[in-house]
């Protein structure tokens, strides 16, 4: 594997993990503040393990860097939309199997919070993207303008 690819999954993992935070945060707040519900020990646990196979399904779905380059958008999105689907899946999953959300009614908030949490996380990747290639691009301007 390489070192780009394990970039994007260490990103992505601490990515997810605080948008997964978030979602926990916010949904306690809405939906089990009346109930005396502790925060078991293995929350965390169960936040960066999910986070880290979303981390896997985004980078062998979405930075495939074989060299076929001139994917056609179809592709990409049919791509995108298989993401979309397999990371809530993933989610979905961990918060069945860890207790993250209890009944029809937080299934269904977790389900509106994971759309936010994709587009959030959509959001932060581009911004470290642009971040990383305005690095890039100033560092070439500057070798450029030492030559």
């Amino acid at each position: 594997m390489s070192m780009y690819k394990l970039k994007v999954i260490f990103e992505q993992t601490m990515m997810v993990s605080f948008m997964v935070l978030c979602y926990v945060s916010v949904y306690g707040l809405f939906a089990l503040r009346g109930e005396d519900l502790g925060f078991d020990w293995y929350i965390p646990g169960s936040i960066v393990l999910a986070s880290f196979f979303c981390s896997l399904v985004t980078v062998f779905l979405l930075y495939d860097t074989g060299e076929d380059k001139d994917d056609s958008p179809v592709k990409y999105y049919v791509r995108l939309i298989a993401h979309f689907i397999l990371v809530y899946a993933v989610i979905m999953g961990f918060g069945y199997l860890f207790y993250w959300y209890r009944g029809t009614i937080g299934f269904i908030l977790t389900s509106v919070i994971y759309v936010v949490i994709y587009a959030g996380s959509w959001i932060g990747t581009e911004l470290f993207f642009r971040h990383d290639e305005k690095l890039i691009s100033d560092a070439l301007d500057k070798i450029r303008d030492e030559e």
